[in-house]
């Protein structure tokens, strides 16, 4: 084959693919043939969309499972070890061939319609970012139902960001804007929305692209250590640029759960010192008080009163996480350990203000 044959051939597979899904992994041998297999039963073309999962090291069985895929998906496997999740990400780009391009973690799964609606909408839209927020497994604890379960629908036109879970992108602007920053662990994904907005694209999610992320904190414990791990994310932004306007409804909640829970503990001493017990009982009660009224209002919106109790719950237990998190006492992780899901993005902020 003659070079300029070459060339003519990678134009051609060029102009066909449509689609590059870049799909992180690092250890998700349990979910990643489930998330593939949602792109086998894809009512798109299978010539016209190709698959890049780029592995993070894995010491599990992840990548024999991923190559089982290789004679029914346009199917790439690369490697990039001891990385943020953005580095995950960059590499697959670096090696896409799509005129767009879908990002899905390996414990999501897109339903069968998800690549040719986003083709509809991408076309209509201004090329910028677009995606949804995710559905819930149907067999979901009140945690997960509570918090996440409404996103999709809550969520939908013009918004602050989408998770990379579920985002598309054009290539051109996907280069425009840099891709991912690579040096945040976690929260890239509000990070380079929030890019794209300053440069002028939208950034719309609708419900149609949303993806079963199958990764969803379904307990208490496990849904306080997720928004703890994902506060660092705010806590490396406000650090950077202290008027961010993207963080500022997260910013001002947990400057707000950081005062009082300094009063907290300042209340015990004083409340020693002047014989009056009651000062201990203030600061406790604004805090709860504000979870109720978040909980009041989330409730409100979805014309679901019985969210009042679960919701006020959820939001303490995100007020003290985000707060320990910001205080940098949030449990850290090596690169890694970051996996879908785990390193996903803001998640439950969505359900601040």
């Amino acid at each position: 084959m003659t070079e300029q044959n070459q060339t003519g051939d990678a134009q051609g597979l060029s102009q066909r693919i449509k689609f590059s899904v870049i799909i992180p992994a690092f250890n998700e041998e349990k979910v990643i043939a489930k998330c593939l297999t949602s792109l086998v039963q894809q009512d798109f073309p299978a010539d016209a969309f190709e698959v890049i999962v780029v592995d993070n090291g894995s010491t599990d069985n992840t990548l024999e499972v991923a190559r089982r895929f290789s004679a029914s998906l346009r199917l790439t496997i690369l490697q990039k070890a001891n990385v943020n999740i953005s580095g995950l990400r960059n590499r697959g780009v670096a090696a896409a061939k799509g005129q767009f391009l879908a990002f899905l973690d390996s414990d999501c799964l897109a339903h069968a319609d998800w690549l040719s609606r986003a083709m509809e909408l991408l076309f209509a839209g201004d090329g910028g970012v677009m995606g949804a927020f995710y559905t819930v497994p149907e067999d979901s604890s009140w945690v997960a139902r509570a918090w996440y379960g409404d996103l999709p629908t809550l969520r939908v036109g013009q918004v602050s960001y989408v998770p990379s879970g579920t985002l598309f992108v054009s290539s051109r602007v996907y280069k425009q804007l840099g891709g991912f920053d690579e040096t945040l662990a976690t929260s890239e994904d509000f990070d380079f929305c929030q890019r794209a907005a300053s440069a002028g694209f939208k950034v719309l999610s609708f419900p149609v692209l949303s993806t079963v992320h199958l990764g969803t904190p379904q307990t208490l414990s496990c849904f306080y250590r997720k928004q703890q791990w994902h506060g660092t994310g705010v806590r490396t932004a406000f650090q950077r640029n202290i008027f961010d306007r993207g963080f500022a409804k997260t910013a001002l909640f947990t400057m707000y759960w950081l005062f009082w829970m300094v009063c907290i503990v300042a209340a015990v001493p004083l409340a020693l010192a002047v014989r009056n017990f009651a000062l201990i009982l203030v600061a406790p009660a604004a805090l709860l008080l504000s979870s109720a009224v978040l909980a009041a209002r989330n409730a409100m919106q979805r014309k679901r009163w019985s969210l009042l109790v679960p919701m006020t719950l959820l939001y303490t237990a995100y007020g003290i996480s985000r707060s320990m998190s910001f205080l940098g006492l949030g449990k850290k992780r090596s690169p890694q350990t970051l996996t879908p899901s785990t390193a996903t993005s803001l998640g439950g902020s969505a359900n601040v203000g």
